[in-house]
């Protein structure tokens, strides 16, 4: 794992079996770090795992979608001390058709939403982790 990015190639037991367990066509690449991320201030290792390990549990990316593996979204939000979203996440879509961008944002913001309250996050580390962002990609499953 470097500078705080977290993806699933970096964790086998959530990587492609979980994903061809689940029958989905594609698999997740989720990415976290705090929304101030620069040197040492990168997302601790736990904080970041419980975040991304919440969210991939509840996020299948859109299946059959034109040009998806061209799509990246980012959501960023922010959290308060028990884990809970504060205020409405932001959502960033680029890459392939604006069908297809709506499309995996919309799963991936409801990914988010259904994942919280986020638990177990180290509160001495509440100022590295109160502010989130969240990089999704979808990979076909030949990568």
């Amino acid at each position: 794992m470097r500078g705080g990015w977290l993806s699933l190639k970096h964790c086998p037991r959530l990587g492609l079996p979980l994903v061809a367990a689940l029958g989905i066509m594609l698999a997740a690449s989720v990415s976290v770090l705090p929304a101030h991320a620069t040197g040492e201030n990168r997302l601790g290792q736990p904080a970041g795992e419980n975040i991304r390990n919440s969210i991939i549990a509840n996020w299948p990316p859109p299946a059959d979608l034109t040009d998806v593996k061209e799509v990246h979204v980012q959501i960023r939000f922010t959290l308060d001390r028990a884990g809970k979203i504060v205020g409405k996440p932001k959502v960033t879509m680029t890459g392939g058709p604006q069908k297809t961008q709506k499309a995996v944002a919309a799963s991936a913001l409801r990914a988010v939403l259904r994942a919280a309250p986020f638990k177990n996050l180290p509160m001495d580390q509440y100022d590295v982790w109160k502010e989130v962002i969240i990089n999704f990609k979808a990979d076909d499953l030949g990568h």
